[in-house]
C-alpha cells in the first residue's frame, strides 16, 4: 500500500553530534539498511543539515522510530507530510 501525502509520517535525522560511522550504525540497527547506505544518509545529513529515512503511513510508527534513533543517541525527530 502506497503511502498518501495526506496522512505520511517523516522520520528524520539531523544530527552533527555524533561521529559518521555511529549515525549510520543506528541507521543500519532501526531500519535494516545496508551499513553503507546509512553512510550515504549521513552525506545528506552533512550537506542539507537532515536526512529522511522513511515515510511511515501512521504517526504511532513514525514516533516509534523516533524514540529507538533517539535511544541510540542520535536527534531524530517526526515530520507530518
Amino acid at each position: 500500500m502506497a503511502v498518501s501525502a495526506e496522512q505520511a509520517w517523516a522520520v528524520v535525522v539531523h544530527d552533527h553530534m555524533n561521529s559518521s560511522p555511529s549515525i549510520a550504525y543506528a541507521i543500519h540497527e532501526v531500519f535494516g539498511l545496508p551499513f553503507e547506505r546509512g553512510l550515504e544518509l549521513v552525506e545528506d545529513v552533512i550537506e542539507h543539515g537532515r536526512a529522511e529515512l522513511t515515510l511511515c503511513a501512521g504517526r504511532e510508527q513514525a514516533e516509534e522510530l523516533v524514540a529507538h534513533l533517539q535511544v541510540l543517541g542520535l536527534h531524530a525527530t517526526l515530520q507530518g507530510r
